[in-house]
């Protein structure tokens, strides 16, 4: 890892993702917190997580064929310019109108989930194809590091910005650091190797995404293993619509708690970058990735059945390191076990398949809400992810050692 360090493509890359994800973790984290203190806040904003999940879904295939079909670094570049031109909107729009209604938070967590969209299945390709298949573990490592950082700066500031900040502040803040990551992100070296092989989009999109589909059906148990190995994620994107609930109305606490669950979140998962390189190579992604699987189960049933807050920030803990843990070692994996040539494609299916499942899952932790409070919610999460620890183990024979 210390070697990676030494390559100045990567000092750039870590330095604009660091200060674009501050920024947009700043963010998303100042919009839910207002979106639940609003009277029918938190209706909006599981109909906005639901819309949100729903539309991207759809969306996702097409984007992966024009990853694989133009420049990643372009892809790239135009996600940053496309977080700054829509969040330097935003703030003027709330600046002339003097408030933030809930459609106008609703679009906010629009667009910075839309962001997010656009920028991770680029950059995914992007590091791909130009680091070498030796750095690959290491650079997932560095990479969870940089992310888990970045979340635990924007937890803290979000906390104090959210309680003592206009909200047009922090989204002036949020583009500035959108355009520096563009800056920096432009100057990195590349080289559109996949399109001089392919000579370029000749096919149309549908037939496009059909060959992404069928890499994917004749590698079934490899195919299972990938999405399975998604689950903690998922459960943690789902989990941001429940944590908000959780603190305020099960342990009746404020934003510092929020704040503090989301530093030692981050702590967990960087831990965990810095430990999974190591672990990969002595014991592999066959047997690290259940090892992490079952940490986040373990951090999940404390928040079912323990409802107090030192109790929760050991959950946070565990989850942390669970969801990095096993972040890092399937995303070595696929640099390892996927073509290049499909890898736009590829891993927007498995984009989709989170979109599905985080639309499903969101309908159903909503309901269950309603019902009974975040507890239920958390348990329903707790089960599928024991559900997916099954799958993992039953699939891992399709990973090489």
């Amino acid at each position: 890892m210390r070697e990676l360090l030494h390559d100045f493509r990567i000092r750039r890359l870590l330095l604009a993702n660091i200060t674009g994800s501050i920024g947009s973790g700043v963010t998303l984290f100042a919009v839910p917190w207002l979106l639940v203190h609003q009277p029918g806040g938190n209706a909006t904003y599981g109909t906005v997580t639901l819309v949100t999940t729903a539309a991207l879904f759809l969306f996702m295939p097409y984007y992966g064929v024009w990853v694989d079909h133009h420049s990643r670094k372009t892809m790239l570049l135009g996600s940053e310019l496309f977080g700054f031109a829509a969040t330097i909107t935003m703030a003027a729009v709330g600046a002339l109108t003097g408030q933030y209604a809930l459609g106008q938070l609703a679009a906010i967590y629009f667009c910075g989930m839309l962001y997010y969209t656009l920028h991770f299945p680029a950059k995914f390709a992007f590091l791909q194809q130009v680091f070498d298949r030796s750095q690959y573990q290491s650079l997932m490592g560095l990479m969870e590091v940089q992310g888990q950082a970045a979340m635990m700066i924007a937890g803290g500031l979000g906390a104090v910005l959210v309680e003592h900040v206009s909200l047009t502040s922090i989204l002036l803040f949020d583009a500035a650091t959108y355009l520096f990551s563009f800056v920096i992100q432009s100057t990195i070296p590349y080289r559109a190797t996949h399109l001089e092989e392919t000579g370029g989009p000749r096919v149309s999109a549908w037939r496009a995404i059909g060959e992404g589909w069928q890499w994917l059906r004749d590698r079934r148990r490899l195919t299972v293993f990938f999405a399975a190995s998604l689950m903690p994620f998922i459960a943690v994107m789902v989990g941001n619509y429940l944590f908000p609930i959780y603190i305020s109305q099960t342990l009746r606490a404020g934003a510092w708690v929020f704040g503090a669950g989301e530093i030692v979140f981050a702590v967990g998962a960087i831990i965990a970058g810095l430990l999974l390189p190591r672990l990969i190579a002595a014991h592999s992604a066959r047997r690290t990735v259940p090892a992490t699987m079952a940490v986040f189960a373990l951090g999940a049933a404390l928040l079912v059945l323990f409802p107090r807050t030192a109790v929760y920030l050991v959950a946070a803990l565990l989850l942390g390191f669970g969801n990095a843990g096993g972040r890092v070692a399937r995303s070595a994996a696929m640099l390892h076990l996927i073509d290049n040539r499909v890898m736009g494609r590829v891993g927007s299916f498995f984009h989709a398949f989170d979109r599905v499942l985080r639309t499903i899952l969101t309908s159903a932790v909503i309901a269950l809400v309603a019902a009974g409070g975040a507890r239920p919610a958390f348990a329903l999460l707790l089960l599928l992810v024991l559900f997916s620890l099954v799958a993992v183990l039953r699939s891992r024979s399709a990973l090489t050692a």
